[in-house]
């Protein structure tokens, strides 16, 4: 992980840089934490009682305060007895200069050429940020919510399904249709096949709900044998005659595979795939800081158009 070379420039002109490097750090930091929990027209925590809280003088606390507006972090305005509200926040520096880490976010397994659109969208829009974003790429929405709520990630990365099934979280960015996966489509071994037959071997991953959903709903009416299986790996069980059939997408199977069955599944017959082909990012429930960030940080018409790039090859991935 390469340091935002944006935020090194920053301090490098910074005449005096030594809060964030010394004892004074430790106040500099505590009050970037608090105001990250600031929105534009809030009034701040005055001064003398910031002192309290942190065990600092009041000249202590306005050099933090001071050095805060200087390097653009935090717009503010003195409004006499009426005390200091927020003009504006830089909400990726407060959270550089506050926690002194990346921001961290997981991501699905990149299996699909949209995902990795999408991750190269958000890459591309959070290198232009004075802030370090670290990807993990983590199995499962169930895993990545847990690793979401056990602090090991800040954000995470869900289909607006599987979302609604974790009341732990706080959906902040919805980024609209298309944007998970697409083009959902039954592949057959036997490719004259009109569809899910009884005694079929069908693959479903249990990690995915979003899988499972709509395996079981192409499957309702029939008896057939589920086998698990990793998603990423389901065209091949299929070609292989591991399994005779699964749910995929159009968009991931190659060109010259004609020898399958490709049944599209429309959105008509199946209206759960609505909210399984729409991406959203996720917080713990509550978390202020990384949904303004997040905020902040992400412009949806524009990764839309960064991740139709990578599916149509006109850009290269990079995340």
């Amino acid at each position: 992980m390469t340091r935002n070379r944006q935020f090194d420039r920053l301090l490098l002109a910074h005449e005096d840089n030594e809060p964030l490097f010394s004892k004074h750090g430790q106040i500099v930091a505590a009050l970037a934490r608090s105001l990250l929990e600031r929105t534009p027209g809030d009034r701040i925590t005055r001064v003398h009682e910031y002192a309290a809280r942190l065990d600092a003088s009041v000249g202590t606390v306005q050099a933090g305060l001071q050095y805060l507006t200087s390097v653009g972090a935090v717009h503010l305005e003195a409004r006499g007895r009426l005390g200091t509200y927020v003009v504006a926040v830089n909400y990726p520096l407060l959270w550089t200069i506050a926690m002194r880490r990346p921001l961290v976010g997981a991501l699905p397994l990149i299996y699909s050429r949209r995902l990795i659109g999408l991750a190269t969208g958000l890459r591309t829009q959070f290198d232009r940020l004075p802030i370090d974003l670290e990807l993990r790429f983590i199995r499962g929405a169930g895993q990545r919510v847990q690793a979401l709520v056990s602090h090991q990630c800040d954000w995470a990365l869900l289909s607006r399904h599987a979302a609604m099934h974790y009341p732990e979280i706080d959906v902040v960015t919805d980024l609209g249709p298309d944007t998970f996966m697409a083009q959902h489509v039954l592949i057959l071994r036997d490719a004259a096949a009109p569809g899910i037959q009884d005694g079929m071997r069908i693959g479903v991953d249990p990690s995915s709900a979003d899988h499972t959903l709509i395996v079981h709903a192409t499957c309702r009416g029939q008896r057939v044998e589920f086998i698990e299986i990793d998603y990423a790996e389901g065209l091949h069980l299929v070609m292989s005659g591991v399994i005779d059939g699964t749910v995929w997408s159009r968009e991931d199977v190659p060109s010259e595979i004609t020898d399958l069955g490709v049944i599209p599944l429309s959105a008509h017959d199946y209206p759960e795939l609505v909210a399984l082909g729409t991406a959203v990012l996720v917080v713990d429930r509550g978390n202020r800081p990384v949904a303004a960030v997040l905020g902040a940080a992400i412009e949806i018409n524009e990764l839309r158009l960064i991740q139709n790039e990578v599916l149509e090859r006109r850009r290269t991935p990079a995340y």
